[in-house]
């Protein structure tokens, strides 16, 4: 056992590094992606390269949107496994968000080639279809695009969670820990940030009330750094509001009951969701210096 260990030594286990070293490795590990919702950062909610994030809500209250618009406002590059929605409702979302035209008029001109310069400002994105996922699936489409763009993805979007079909006979709470864990790796290997959407408890389907971290479907809450839950209530002006409960942020504020809550506009029609007031200070992140 004699002799000293270096900077970086391979144990039985992994490698072993002094904080300096580790320091160096990481690269762009915890970087925020840019913000998309200034009053979401200004709660300290930021969404990081190498960790592992989480959205859940009831179905239709606007998840899928919630994660696209992630997607698109953060200029990442990256993967967006889309196994619950299809190519034409993805795209239409897409177009209707970058262009502000109401869904229903995109979906009629879709294949009319209207949107085409629109659709070209996404190419940074690269989306799946297949409506059943396996672990299998998700390492061979990031190994793929890690080959073709020679850089790890940026961002990881799986929607969702129970699309995925969990590997040997473990089944509910096990399974989804299991896959929970897998992309938690996947996130620290290759420095992007995974962002996984849920599905809560039946007694939080439909409601207007903000889901506690006990909400979650088989109450899987270990390996996320943070955990959002959705749901929509009316305002004041006859519209709607998404509201963001925080209810696990590894790097700021949060509250398990879901007390803290932040409100965004949302309009579906439009597939708007934005600060309710004031806008994003691009230049706030300047990066880690090094």
């Amino acid at each position: 056992m004699g002799g000293a260990i270096s900077d970086t030594d391979t144990l039985k286990g992994g490698r072993v590094f002094h904080l300096q070293q580790a320091l160096k490795s990481a690269r762009n590990a915890g970087e925020p992606l840019r913000d998309v919702w200034k009053s979401l950062a200004d709660e300290t909610v930021r969404f990081r390269r190498s960790q592992l994030h989480m959205i859940a809500s009831g179905p239709g209250v606007g998840k899928s949107a919630f994660a696209l618009k992630l997607a698109i406002g953060s200029g990442a590059s990256g993967i967006y496994f889309s196994a619950d929605s299809d190519e034409i409702t993805q795209v239409s979302r897409a177009v209707s968000m970058l262009a502000g035209v109401p869904l229903l008029e995109v979906q009629r001109e879709l294949k009319t080639g209207k949107y085409n310069d629109v659709l070209r400002e996404l190419s940074r994105l690269r989306f799946v279809f297949d409506a059943t996922l396996t672990l299998d699936t998700i390492e061979e489409v990031v190994f793929a695009y890690a080959d073709l763009w020679g850089k790890w993805p940026e961002i990881i979007v799986i929607d969702n969670l129970m699309n995925i079909s969990p590997d040997g006979d473990s089944e509910g709470y096990q399974a989804d820990e299991n896959i929970l864990s897998y992309l938690h790796e996947l996130a620290r290997m290759t420095q992007s940030c995974v962002v996984v959407l849920h599905h809560v408890t039946g007694q939080y389907e439909g409601s207007s009330d903000p889901v506690p971290l006990s909400g979650l479907r088989n109450k899987v809450s270990k390996s996320p750094v943070l955990v959002l839950t959705l749901f929509r209530e009316e305002n004041a002006l006859g519209g709607e509001d998404l509201g963001v409960a925080i209810v696990k942020n590894r790097f700021g504020k949060a509250s398990a009951s879901g007390s803290l809550v932040v409100k965004l506009a949302c309009n579906l029609d439009v597939m708007d969701i934005s600060d309710k007031q004031g806008g994003i200070d691009q230049g706030e992140w300047e990066g880690i210096k090094g």
